[in-house]
């Protein structure tokens, strides 16, 4: 129900499913409620920034963006050029703006070819009003990206965090999934059987059992989603940056009720079954399941280290410094103070953000060295 006590049209279509077809496991469910194409609230209404939902660390500052950039131009050396890079989920482009305006400071007119894979409308609108002047900046779509056609970087920053979870758990023993039912006219919650049996697989092969009634997050639609960004991949680097952990940190009994939360109006709110296409619903990224399912399709992982460590060794101190040095207002200087702040404080932007790097070669490349 919305505040005036009508429902919403997505909260009726869900019900009606409901309704018709019986309860829907959760991963179905927060997938519709983000990304229902008419009601989803990365569809048509996600807020990002400081007036939004929630922040991203390109948001804060342009340092961002700036070190980030110095990291792929020092990745692309190792590749033939023309390079690419490819940024799956753009959100408001205020990231692609930075890294672009980085490169053409490193390159001048030998500026990277930029590729935008953007589903929402919504926010691809906002990247168009911000980027489109640009010559070198495409949108495509999923479909559009062949088999092998790309050489570079593929990169995403919080895009894994809003992949729909199955929420699992053990009871007297067996694995059982957490569904969404109806008790009345209200969402409720009800135990059904795994949707996906390699999820009980995974839990095995990584070594970790859940205590008894421990609910984990897991966003299987990971596994896919990395099979195509290697199929894609003719060489280069795939960047992940996300909020996260390893399993054994995330599946752990610190975290008996899972790691699912959701924003609204820069606000923590505890109810995902509530507020349908209005609010954020997230889980911390398992970095052991992305290194995992990489590993299965080529990726081997070059270097895996918090936010944090991985601004620092860029030079987030001495960048800092230098934005201090040169900003023309009171304003700029608070902005750049506040932004290091963020990146540094292990409960915030620095130690919770993890970044993964893994690394695609020629099979080509592969069979000279065997041979030779």
């Amino acid at each position: 129900m919305n505040e005036r006590g009508t429902m919403r049209p997505l909260e009726e279509k869900l019900k009606a499913r409901i309704r018709e077809a019986g309860p829907i496991p959760f991963r179905d469910f927060m997938r519709a409620a983000l990304y229902d194409p008419e009601h989803g609230y990365y569809m048509r209404r996600a807020e990002i920034g400081a007036r939004g939902d929630y922040m991203t660390s390109a948001h804060l500052h342009a340092i961002f963006g700036e070190l980030l950039a110095e990291k792929f131009l020092a990745l692309l050396r190792d590749l033939t050029p023309p390079w690419t890079l490819l940024e799956w989920g753009a959100g408001t482009g205020r990231l692609a703006a930075d890294v672009l305006a980085a490169f053409e400071q490193k390159l001048g007119a030998r500026s990277i070819h930029y590729l935008i894979c953007e589903i929402s409308p919504r926010l691809q609108a906002e990247q168009r009003r911000l980027l489109g002047s640009r010559s070198n900046v495409a949108w495509v779509s999923e479909g559009d990206l062949e088999a092998e056609s790309l050489t570079g970087l593929i990169f995403s920053n919080e895009l894994l965090d809003a992949f729909p979870v199955h929420r699992v758990l053990r009871e007297h023993g067996e694995w059982r999934e957490l569904y969404v039912t109806l008790r009345g006219e209200a969402f409720a919650w009800t135990l059904g059987e795994l949707t996906r049996p390699e999820i009980a697989r995974y839990f095995e092969e990584i070594g970790i059992e859940l205590d008894e009634g421990q609910i984990a997050d897991v966003a299987m639609d990971i596994v896919p989603w990395l099979q195509r960004v290697a199929a894609i991949l003719r060489e280069g680097y795939v960047v992940t940056i996300d909020y996260g952990d390893t399993a054994d940190r995330l599946y752990n009994r610190a975290r008996p009720r899972g790691t699912l939360r959701c924003f609204f109006r820069r606000r923590l709110v505890s109810d995902p079954l509530s507020r349908l296409g209005e609010q954020d619903i997230t889980a911390s990224v398992d970095f052991t399941l992305v290194e995992h399912a990489g590993r299965a399709v080529g990726l081997e992982v070059v270097e895996f280290k918090s936010q944090r460590e991985f601004l620092m060794e860029l030079g987030l101190l001495e960048r800092a410094s230098i934005w201090l040095q040169h900003a023309t207002s009171s304003v700029e200087e608070l902005a750049a103070r506040l932004a290091l702040k963020h990146f540094l404080v292990p409960s915030d932007l620095g130690e919770n953000f993890k970044i993964l790097v893994q690394r695609k070669r020629r099979l080509t490349m592969v069979r000279d060295v065997e041979m030779a």
